[in-house]
C-alpha cells in the first residue's frame, strides 16, 4: 500500500508540473507575441514619420519642386518621379511668401506643411 501511495503522489506531482509548465509557456508566448506586435507597430510609425520628415526637408530645400507636385493613384509625384505613397486629399494653397501643403498620409495622419518660398 505504501508503494502505491508513492506512485499516486508522484503521478499527481508530474501532472501538476505539466499544468504549471503549460501555463508558463502559453503566457510567455502571448507576452512575446505582444512585444513583437508592439515593436512592429512602433517601427511602422517611425518609418512613416521619417518619410514625412525627409519629404518636408526636400521641399523646404527645393521649393521649386512644389510647383511640380502631382497626385496620381493616391501617390504624390514630382515630375513623374514617386515622392510619397498613400496620399489623399492633397491641396496646395498659395500665400504671399509661403505655400501651405495639406494632405492625409496612410489614411491616418493629417499633414499640413507651411513652406517658405
Amino acid at each position: 500500500m505504501n508503494c502505491k501511495n508513492k506512485k499516486t503522489f508522484i503521478t499527481l506531482e508530474l501532472l501538476l508540473v505539466i499544468v504549471i509548465a503549460s501555463i508558463v509557456l502559453i503566457s510567455s508566448f502571448k507576452i512575446i507575441t505582444n512585444i513583437y506586435q508592439n515593436a512592429k507597430t512602433s517601427q511602422n510609425i517611425s518609418i512613416s514619420q521619417l518619410d514625412l520628415l525627409s519629404s518636408r526637408i526636400i521641399l523646404e530645400k527645393n521649393p521649386h519642386y512644389i510647383n511640380n507636385l502631382s497626385l496620381k493613384n493616391n501617390n504624390l509625384y514630382i515630375e513623374n518621379s514617386l515622392f510619397l505613397e498613400n496620399i489623399s486629399n492633397f491641396k496646395i494653397q498659395n500665400k504671399q511668401n509661403f505655400k501651405i501643403i495639406s494632405f492625409i498620409y496612410n489614411n491616418i495622419y493629417e499633414i499640413k506643411w507651411v513652406i517658405k518660398i
